[in-house]
């Protein structure tokens, strides 16, 4: 299964990669596999993932070449990591500790705000600012092949654009994003400078609040797709990335079954517009709203 999209740089990019929150190192192994098998173009950790790039690493140069490589590995620096020179270090070990695991090496940097701060300090915006100055050099001296934001809201955005300009704006940006959360502003904000968007937490964690809604269930019966896959599939549909997570790896399959050949379907984009009229603002995870 082939499905990438373009970034601004050129660079092809997958819609389907595999998230790893929360998977321990004996997990990674066949996790990781599976998903390569099943056609997942990348896979997404941060330096703040308990599995550490140590046994990611371990699994993804284990693959035979025979059996085909990894497109892209995409991490994340985390918050007390960040400013100038903290996060250039924290970028760069990065790479040492991924290099070989795909053809090209994303970083991302984790939250708009450093660690330990007030939500309202000014600090943010500096460190921030000389954390994206950071990625940017590596970027430009081809350390790095892609490089973007986590958790960053359209004034973030707008801050970092006043500061650098339009067009060293961040590549991605990784966000809460399914039908309660459809960031809808932020989508179009993005759009418009040709930031890609890629969702985590694209399941809503299998809360009753997104599993259970009658729009979810009815289209799921309407198409004779399981829950996850439709939810999958109406991001992907926005051109919107998606890194579903699980320590199934027969799920980290079923997740992938027939998502192309399904969005080729006219009946399926029928159908998952019943979605994106039921957001309600609900978040599963962080909310970056509070940070200055």
């Amino acid at each position: 299964m082939v499905l990438d999209l373009a970034l601004r740089s050129g660079a092809p990019w997958p819609l389907l990669g595999l998230g790893t929150y929360r998977l321990t190192p004996a997990e990674i192994p066949a996790v990781v596999e599976a998903s390569l098998s099943a056609g997942y173009g990348l896979v997404d950790t941060a330096v703040s993932y308990k599995h550490s790039h140590h046994a990611l690493a371990l699994a993804l140069r284990d693959r035979p070449r025979a059996c085909g490589g990894l497109a892209w590995v995409q991490t994340k620096i985390p918050p007390a990591e960040q400013g100038y020179e903290k996060a250039r270090v924290c970028a760069l070990r990065c790479v040492e500790e991924l290099r070989g695991c795909a053809e090209g090496i994303s970083v991302l940097l984790h939250w708009p705000g450093g660690s330990r701060l007030p939500p309202d300090s000014p600090e943010h915006a500096r460190l921030r600012l000389g954390s994206w100055l950071a990625l940017q050099e590596l970027y430009a001296a081809g350390t790095l092949q892609c490089i973007g934001v986590s958790n960053f809201e359209v004034r973030h955005l707008r801050e970092l654009e006043a500061a650098v300009g339009v067009h060293t704006l961040p590549l991605v940006n990784q966000v809460e994003l399914h039908p309660l959360l459809p960031q809808t502003e932020l989508r179009a904000f993005c759009a418009e400078r040709r930031i890609h968007v890629q969702a985590y937490s694209s399941l809503g964690q299998g809360s009753a609040a997104l599993w259970g809604h009658p729009a979810l269930r009815g289209a799921a019966r309407a198409l004779a797709l399981d829950e996850a896959q439709v939810l999958l599939l109406w991001a992907m549909r926005q051109g919107v990335s998606v890194i579903p997570r699980s320590r199934s790896a027969r799920r980290v399959a079923d997740n992938a079954a027939g998502l192309a050949d399904a969005l080729g379907r006219a009946d399926v984009w029928r159908e998952l517009a019943r979605l994106d009229a039921i957001g309600d603002g609900t978040h599963f995870c962080w909310n970056p709203e509070d940070i200055r």
